[in-house]
């Protein structure tokens, strides 16, 4: 009995490894056995099978003799008529994972590394020993009851699972059923151990990191000249800045003489009095990164007089020369761009601080005119020279009005004190004089009447053209 599965492309590794397989002929999943694991991917009755004819389980022979009928055979002079596709031969690899029973139940035990957190829910790491690794993923679905504790790198873990062999990328993984926590690696426990010894000495206090130059001239890399982090670095750089000058030394990045070649780039680098310097590589597992753990390197960092980029890993392995280093890069072109600066966005930069520089300095010229030709405006409205022509042109019209006033004054006066003397004349006593009468006065006061003088007062007699000087020998006052 064959049961037909409806299994999402991104769940086949699961269940092949619960006993699921693909038929090559109909392309399509299938089981001989209806496990409760793979009934979430079964639709149909439990007795359905799937389309009579189809090739249910190829073997190695049937696909063998199938490749010979695929038009190889039409070329019996084909020396290569007889060798197997890739495809092929990971299909042969993919039945005897399958075949074999000893695949079906895994308990392995050991070290997680290369653990960087679940992805989509997935959680992908390796377990290690001290001479081997296996790839491991635990599938979401299965994660929601097997995983009881968090996950991390340098715990020691027991898993119970069945290996399975991926044939679109040839690589052997196992899938996780059970898994439980059995204490810290001692790998892990003895890079804490080191990493707590050297934060406690003040390695990692950011006071003792150095400045990274802002314009530097010359910049050294310690890494593996045939690595792709040189080929990063100097691509990255001389982009940013084709005038600046790398120097390269080539080092082992991984194995036996990786501390000591490091050791040395740093030093002879160091001694060159250069700008700055990069240390790093490609990235690479925890296992490939371990020399830069070393507590040498992590001491030769901290002790150099040039400031030193490390550029080890990718953003989630932190190495200890990272913690030490004055400046730490996720990648290798990170670590360059850090190094050196864009020249193009500097000098636009310079070019912005020219121009404000400029415009600033038109903007307070203009505004220094102006005010220039105000106090100009001013000191010309208080000039005494001008003043003083003014003050005279004023006092001249001022003079030459006041000439005129005085001589409509004067006429008018003039008029008026003749009108006033001919009015006087027409009522002095002596325009009187002329027709006959006298002025009398005694004792030079005037004679009104009668009463003003008796018999024998001396009295003078004005008249109009001259006086008569007289004695009163008699009164006689006259009624009305």
């Amino acid at each position: 009995m064959s049961y037909r599965l409806n299994v999402p492309f991104r769940e086949k590794d699961e269940a092949k490894a619960l006993g699921a397989k693909w038929n090559w002929e109909g392309k399509y999943w299938y089981c001989n056995a209806l496990t409760d694991e793979l009934k979430r991917w079964y639709d149909g009755p439990e007795d359905g099978t799937v389309e009579a004819g189809a090739d249910m389980a190829k073997t190695p022979s049937s696909l063998a003799s199938k490749s010979s009928d695929t038009g190889k055979e039409s070329s019996p002079d084909d020396p290569y008529a007889k060798y197997k596709t890739v495809s092929e031969i990971n299909y042969l690899i993919t039945d005897q994972f399958e075949m074999n029973p000893a695949f079906r139940n895994i308990l392995v035990k050991g070290e997680v590394t290369n653990y960087k957190g679940p992805n989509a829910g997935n959680y992908y790491f390796h377990i290690k020993d001290e001479k081997s690794l296996l790839s491991c993923i635990l599938w979401r679905s299965t994660a929601a009851t097997a995983l009881k504790f968090e996950l991390e790198a340098g715990k020691q873990v027991a898993i119970a699972g069945s290996l399975n062999y991926s044939e679109k990328s040839g690589k052997t993984n196992l899938i996780v059923r059970q898994i439980a926590d059995i204490g810290a690696g001692e790998a892990n426990l003895k890079y804490l151990e080191l990493k707590a010894k050297l934060e406690a000495e003040g390695l990692f206090a950011p006071e003792h990191k150095k400045p990274i130059p802002k314009f530097p001239k010359q910049v050294g890399i310690v890494t593996s000249k045939n690595g792709q982090a040189r080929n990063d670095i100097e691509k990255v750089a001389k982009k940013r800045n084709p005038y600046i000058q790398l120097v390269l030394y080539h080092v082992n990045v991984q194995g036996v003489n990786a501390v000591s070649t490091i050791l040395q780039g740093i030093k002879v680098l160091d001694d060159m009095g250069l700008d700055t310097i990069i240390v790093g590589r490609g990235g690479g597992s925890d296992e490939e990164l371990i020399a830069y753990n070393d507590e040498s390197l992590a001491r030769a960092v901290y002790e150099a007089k040039t400031p030193i980029i490390s550029a080890v890993g990718h953003e989630g392995n932190w190495s200890l020369i990272d913690y030490v280093s004055d400046k730490r890069a996720a990648t290798p072109s990170e670590a360059a761009e850090e190094a050196v600066p864009d020249i193009m966005t500097t000098i636009h930069h310079l070019e912005q601080l020219r121009k404000g520089i400029s415009d600033n300095m038109r903007s307070r010229l203009n505004e220094r005119k102006l005010l220039l030709q105000t106090q100009k405006a001013k000191l010309e409205g208080h000039d005494p020279v001008r003043l003083l022509k003014e003050r005279k042109e004023k006092l001249s019209v001022l003079s030459d009005g006041l000439r005129q006033k005085i001589l409509v004054i004067y006429e008018v006066k003039k008029n008026r004190c003749k009108v006033l003397i001919t009015e006087l004349h027409g009522l002095s006593p002596t325009a009187k004089l002329v027709r006959g009468f006298g002025y009398i006065t005694t004792e030079d006061k005037p004679v009104v009447s009668v009463d003003d003088v008796k018999k024998g007062d001396p009295v003078t007699i004005r008249i109009h053209d001259g006086q008569i000087n007289t004695t009163v020998t008699g009164t006689e006052k006259i009624s009305d």
